[in-house]
């Protein structure tokens, strides 16, 4: 009975050993000691090698099956892996698992917060984009300027002619960078919407502008960027709170200042700068297309250029088109700007091509016919006389001297630059916020103002005003402080605690 008793009792014994053997040598104590995190740690270390061989019920398995929880909840970049049947693991087992790197755990969840958090790039990234932005705008208003220097340059001829350059441009860069001209699957239709909306969006430009004051065209084309915020909003999400809502209604009040609609401010002329205002656009297309026509003397000054509906019809249409613009571009930020530069090149190029053609051989027949219509004057005829007839016209020749070229190539490098920055620049600032940024080419215009035309000329009635407007000072200071107001919006505005502001 002894001998029959005593083999049970050696065979438990070596149960017990073997399973110490098996928890020992585990795959769950093996994964917690070739676990990076918990590697040469002193719980792993426990899991392998007990103190005194203790039992399977509270000894190594148990260790081994408690750092086994550290090594699925170790703080890494991988997705957590947590059995549904562990135990949450306790703050000593997180620290440990932490303790070969020397971080905390909360210093880990501060630095995954700031990297979810920040979803639109780093704060350095963005300030440089504000900054690059402000600088486009400013060579928006530079563009015009310059162009409105050398009015004998035709607006067709210019279109085309940086049309052209802005898509040899694109080549070097789609075939550097190997990018697919049509795009990536996925992206395509909204490329080619983008090509056609820029197109549609220079024809409203050209309706409006030719055949509407600029007191009138102005103000509706400035309402762009609040249509660009809104739309933003309710594609994007974009926060738009009461902070917003101010340096918006900042922005309003300066262009009301500067444009000085005709329902409000009657009695006033057009002068210079509401004319190059009346110009600002996206991508700073060549747009010179005002004709001004003096009024008649027997009529009123409200009532001397009456209001065109097809103008007007597309002067309300283009801003909606350029917020579409926008919005599609930031669709395609994962894009190379590349391809964008070449498909906004492409829409352009068609219509300038379209309204060289068609639209500008019409203003040559009108102008034409009024010349022939004009008396001639008997001391002005001879045999150098040229017949107006064999005259190339003014919207279908190409530029002359060493001005014009220069100021058409120059008026083309800086509508590229423009384009190219607008286009990086949404892939890490909202829509909204980038074009309240953009319109610090109202404050670079009347600089320019002041500094090429001494704010003292006016268009319709072509007599000199006074040197400093107080009404266009308080407009540009009023845009100026939305623009700023903008810029320092994140240091200022928490969603997180404040989500109303």
């Amino acid at each position: 009975m002894a001998r029959a008793d005593s083999v049970p009792e050696g065979r438990k014994q070596s149960s017990l050993s073997s399973a110490s053997f098996r928890s020992a040598t585990s795959y769950a104590s093996f994964r917690s000691c070739k676990s990076i995190k918990s590697f040469g740690s002193r719980a792993s270390f426990k899991s392998v090698v007990s103190r005194d061989n203790m039992s399977v019920r509270t000894g190594i398995a148990n260790e081994g099956y408690q750092d086994n929880l550290s090594f699925y909840s170790f703080n890494d970049d991988l997705p957590s892996l947590t059995p549904v049947n562990a135990v949450t693991p306790t703050q000593r087992q997180r620290s440990v698992s932490n303790s070969n790197n020397g971080e905390t755990t909360s210093d880990f969840w501060d630095k995954e917060v700031g990297k979810d958090g920040d979803e639109d790039g780093p704060r350095t990234y963005k300030y440089l984009a504000y900054l690059a932005v402000i600088v486009a705008a400013s060579a928006v208003a530079g563009s015009t300027t310059v162009t409105s220097q050398v009015p004998s340059i035709s607006p067709w001829v210019l279109l085309v002619y940086r049309s052209l350059l802005q898509l040899v441009t694109s080549f070097p860069l789609l075939l550097g960078t190997r990018s697919n001209c049509l795009g990536p699957p996925g992206y395509r239709w909204r490329l080619y919407l983008t090509g056609l909306l820029t197109g549609f969006l220079l024809l409203s430009l050209y309706l409006a502008i030719s055949s509407l004051p600029p007191r009138i065209v102005a103000p509706i084309l400035m309402t762009t960027p609040v249509l660009t915020m809104l739309l933003s909003c309710v594609v994007f999400g974009e926060h738009i709170g009461l902070y917003r809502m101010l340096t918006t209604s900042l922005f309003l009040a300066g262009v009301v200042l500067l444009t000085r609609p005709p329902p409000l401010f009657p009695n006033d002329a057009s002068d210079q700068l509401q004319v190059d205002l009346a110009q600002y656009n996206l991508y700073a297309f060549p747009t010179h297309f005002y004709q001004p026509t003096p009024p008649s003397p027997d009529t009123p000054l409200p009532l001397a250029q009456p209001v065109d509906t097809l103008g007007l019809v597309a002067a309300l249409v283009a801003p909606f088109l350029a917020a579409f613009i926008v919005i599609l571009t930031r669709q395609c930020r994962e894009v190379h700007f590349s391809v964008l530069l070449f498909w906004s090149a492409l829409g352009s190029l068609l219509v300038g091509c379209i309204g060289l053609y068609t639209l500008g051989q019409e203003e040559d027949g009108q102008e034409r016919s009024r010349d022939e219509r004009d008396i001639p004057d008997p001391a002005s005829t001879g045999p150098d006389m040229v017949n107006p007839t064999n005259i190339h016209s003014l919207s279908t020749r190409m530029f002359e001297g060493p001005t014009e070229w220069l100021v058409a190539t120059l008026v083309a490098i800086l509508g590229i630059f423009v384009t190219v920055v607008i286009t990086k620049a949404l892939q890490i600032v909202p829509p909204g916020k980038l074009v309240l940024l953009k319109s610090a080419e109202v404050v670079a215009g009347y600089v320019l103002h002041l500094c090429v035309w001494g704010g003292a000329t006016s268009v319709s009635a072509g007599v000199l005003g006074q040197s400093l407007q107080w009404l266009d000072l308080g407009g540009a200071v009023c845009v100026g402080l939305a623009v700023v107001c903008t810029g320092v919006e994140d240091l200022i505005v928490d969603t997180k605690r404040w989500r109303w502001f």
